[in-house]
């Protein structure tokens, strides 16, 4: 019964998109959706999320295209979704106007539908809210230079189905109403026609509009579940009512025998349903939400300065390179670069970081923060799409709709539960059936304990206790700073035992300096050098003049000490990176070689006079670069990078957590020490190839489960080879491929922050599952002794699925403990 995801043949074209998808109840209604679309020719995966509502698809265009999957889903009783826009235009002068937008907008994917009205000046928009934003609809229409004078949003679709619920609810509440007093009317006083015929027939048309009216959706979800050979929480509602219904029916006509009348079994159970449908609805919109709302954090409209006047412009319009005016007090609309003033800006709504920080000329800011104090004038450097706040909004949401292993484990149990649940049921009937003395409460006897098994069960609770909880879990880290690719990362980083750190840019600053220059003898590389430049500024030069072509961080400290310094740096006719070790260079026919002691000891360079130099540099902390020309040692550059403060923090944190914390560098021995005892890191591995560090992973790997720090540049293998990789961001730049998890700030107290957040998401999914069995465990035994009413069992269902949905809502006031104490 599990969905299938994956297809045997993966087709070179692959095409990914999602579908927005109302309807569905339970994890097997996941299952019937992921089983039917995958059998399609063309579609490779599908996984289905029941909290989002969402389905991510991959598919080969050229065997299939979406139009046949939506047509599938209808197939089988589901809808997709798709969100109405009406705007008002301000600036169509005539129909053409209409036709060229309507034409540009549906070349947009995820627009399904678009009618532009040059009577009335609007354009009428459908288009799928999982693929396309508002603000890319906005970018198109001011992009091609017409004005939105308005915007009118229909309902979501959580809220036409939450008012749907609402109406149903008061109907059944009011046709129920009658139901109760007539079948309980000895309990009451002055009811007329109390136990009469009249009042059994009103019993019954109360009863059936309620079951048929009220209770239409669950008959037309176990009709479509059922053509898939499958059952659900509409089949076991829809045979348990309809069992007490038809038994009560035939027992009030054509005389009523009041003793055996159960509609309110019937008439209760679907009232509540509708409630408790109606209450999850709700809580599973909040749910959904929590990303979305990011996006409201970019204002609608931004100053921008042209021709020397300020124009208050919509976002949409702004380009890049435009010139933004932003006073204290307003958001940043798009990311950008200050081109003047100084300003506290707020960036805690995206980063995480709680202290507003200190902007100033040169510095980025991130659309979506708050001007805090002075005035900025900004330059937009990524509109769009390209935007962070974008890129945060679509990983998220790509991740939500990835299954972590728990859901796909649950999705699979809570395929078989609704069968079981039959069986029990129908067990628990015969049982009673032959316990009970011939006569006629025999069936009435044994039919009220199985209507209550089929009515409290709920495989609903199941399906959304781990979904909900990842949601919420995911946006609560994005609201610190953290952001996780998939469930998987989610549920597996709590579990690590082993933090291994890179040194170079992620222990330290990235951002080495010079300290230390040793001339090991006088250089006679050109003339000019001889005559212009000291001892050290010529090891520097030669030194510059091999590394300006390499990518490395210390070659980078190297080549700027030199351009500061104002040394001319002559062209190479040759360059040749050994990886790990240091550079091969040639400049005026001379050979330059520049790296590592390795690295010189490989050249066979002589060494030994420098030897206790390097020792002692070494034991400092410093790294150390040697410099030679033409198979001779020149000279020795020092440099130090100095430890993160956030490393010093963050190290102690994890040993208190039970993590062992582990440095791998390609430094030297005596360095990595050095500065391994200053973070207070116990295991160490130096003079490691870049190539060599998803080795030691992997050797790590055997003393228990093993998460990866790193820049997610140089160290891509061993974040893949890891269980789980953690990529560090640059604050503008999160779209790191390698890592399962990427932290937006350069701060590493967020790794310990990502490991609570895993910790307590996973924690609430446990306890969400807890609830959920514990509750079917314990209440199908007591309904099947006869001991819960049929009204009571479905009370007990309706609140199960919202209950489970408001438990993880409470991850909202959740904070990570390090957080706290920061």
């Amino acid at each position: 019964m599990e969905g299938k995801t994956v297809a045997n043949t993966v087709p070179s074209q692959t095409k990914r998109t999602a579908l927005k998808i109302s309807g569905m109840h339970c994890a097997v209604c996941v299952n019937s959706i992921q089983n039917h679309v995958t059998d399609l020719k063309g579609v490779t995966k599908c996984e289905v999320n029941l909290a989002a509502e969402k389905a991510s698809l991959e598919f080969d265009p050229t065997a299939t295209d979406l139009a046949t999957i939506e047509k599938a889903v209808e197939e089988i009783g589901y809808k997709v979704v798709y969100e109405k826009l009406t705007v008002k235009i301000g600036n169509m002068t005539d129909s053409s106007d209409g036709e060229i937008l309507e034409k540009r907008l549906k070349e947009l994917e995820g627009v399904r539908y678009v009618s532009a009205s040059f009577g009335n000046g609007k354009i009428l928009v459908e288009y799928n809210q999982a693929l396309l934003s508002l603000s890319d609809i906005r970018h198109v229409i001011t992009k091609n230079g017409y004005e939105i004078l308005s915007e009118d949003f229909s309902a979501s679709a959580e809220e036409v189905e939450a008012k749907k619920l609402k109406k149903l609810f008061f109907i059944g509440l009011i046709f129920t109403i009658p139901v109760l007093i007539f079948g309980y009317s000895e309990y009451l006083l002055f009811i007329p026609l109390a136990k009469t015929s009249v009042a059994a027939y009103v019993v019954f048309v109360c009863a059936s509009i309620v079951q048929f009216v009220v209770g239409s959706r669950f008959y037309i979800g176990a009709y479509r579940i059922g053509k898939m050979k499958s059952a659900n929480m509409d089949t076991l509602v829809v045979t348990g009512t309809t069992a007490a219904y038809l038994f009560s029916t035939i027992n009030t006509f054509p005389t009523p025998i009041w003793h055996n009348i159960y509609f309110d079994a019937a008439s209760v159970v679907m009232t509540f349903i509708i409630l408790g449908k109606y209450l999850e609805t709700k809580t599973k919109g909040k749910t959904s939400s929590l990303v979305r709302k990011m996006l409201e954090l970019q204002p609608k409209t931004a100053r921008i300065k042209k021709d020397g006047q300020e124009l208050e412009v919509s976002i949409e319009v702004i380009k890049l390179g435009d010139i933004i005016l932003v006073r204290p007090g307003e958001k940043i609309p798009v990311d950008s670069i200050v081109l003047e003033g100084n300003s506290a800006v707020d960036e805690s709504m995206v980063t995480g970081e709680s202290m507003p920080v200190n902007k100033k000329t040169s510095d980025h800011v991130i659309g979506g923060t708050i001007n805090r104090e002075g005035m900025l004038v900004i330059k937009a450097e990524k509109i769009g799409s390209d935007t962070m706040l974008a890129q945060v909004v679509k990983l998220v949401e790509d991740a939500i709709g990835r299954k972590s292993p728990m859901q796909r484990t649950v999705d699979k149990i809570a395929g078989y539960f609704a069968f079981v649940v039959l069986t029990v049921a129908f067990v628990t009937f015969m049982a009673w059936y032959l316990i009970t003395p011939a006569g006629e409460h025999q069936i009435a006897t044994s039919l009220i304990p199985a209507v209550a098994i089929l009515v409290v069960a709920c495989p609903c609770a199941l399906g959304l206790a781990t979904p909900t909880a990842i949601m919420v879990g995911m946006s609560k880290a994005t609201q610190n700073g953290v952001i996780f690719k998939g469930g998987d990362s989610l549920e597996m980083l709590g579990r690590t035992k082993i933090a291994v750190f890179d040194k170079t840019g992620t222990l330290t600053q990235g951002k080495p300096v010079i300290t230390d220059f040793i001339s090991v003898k006088q250089i006679a590389f050109r003339t000019e050098s001889v005559v212009n430049l000291n001892a050290d500024d010529q090891i520097l030069e030669l030194a510059a003049i091999a590394e300006k072509n390499s990518e490395h961080p210390l070659a980078k400290s190297i080549v700027r000490h030199a351009v500061n310094s104002k040394i001319h740096l002559d062209e190479t006719t040759e360059f040749f990176a050994v990886p790990g070790k240091g550079v091969y260079a040639i400049c005026h026919g001379r050979n330059i070689l520049v790296g590592s002691t390795q690295f010189m000891e490989d050249e066979g360079i002589d060494m030994e006079p420098v030897k206790q130099s390097l020792i002692k540099l070494q034991e400092e902390g410093k790294t150390v670069i040697l410099v030679a020309l033409d198979k001779e040692l020149a000279g020795i550059i020092a440099l130090l990078d100095t430890p993160k403060p956030s490393a010093k923090t963050a190290i102690p944190y994890l040993k208190k957590m039970g993590i062992q914390v582990v440095m791998i560098t390609g430094d030297n021995e005596r360095t990595a020490k050095t500065v391994a005892r200053e973070l207070g890191i116990d295991k160490v591995f130096a003079n490691v190839m870049p190539s060599g560090k998803s080795d030691i992973v992997k050797l790590l790997q055997k003393e228990g489960k093993v998460v990866m720090i790193g820049d997610g540049i140089n160290d891509a293998p061993a974040l893949t080879v890891a269980d789980v990789g953690i990529a560090i961001g640059s604050g503008s730049d999160i779209a790191i491929d390698a890592g399962k998890v990427v932290l937006i700030r350069d701060d590493l107290m967020d790794v310990v922050s990502a490991i609570e957040i895993s910790k307590k998401t996973v924690s609430k999914i446990r306890q969400n599952l807890f609830y959920a069995f514990v509750y079917n465990v314990a209440l199908v035994p007591i309904a099947g002794l006869g001991f819960l009413y049929p009204t009571l069992a479905g009370l007990a269902m309706a609140t199960s699925s919202a209950s489970v949905t408001s438990s993880s809502l409470l991850l909202k006031r959740w904070s990570p403990p390090s957080k706290r104490k920061q």
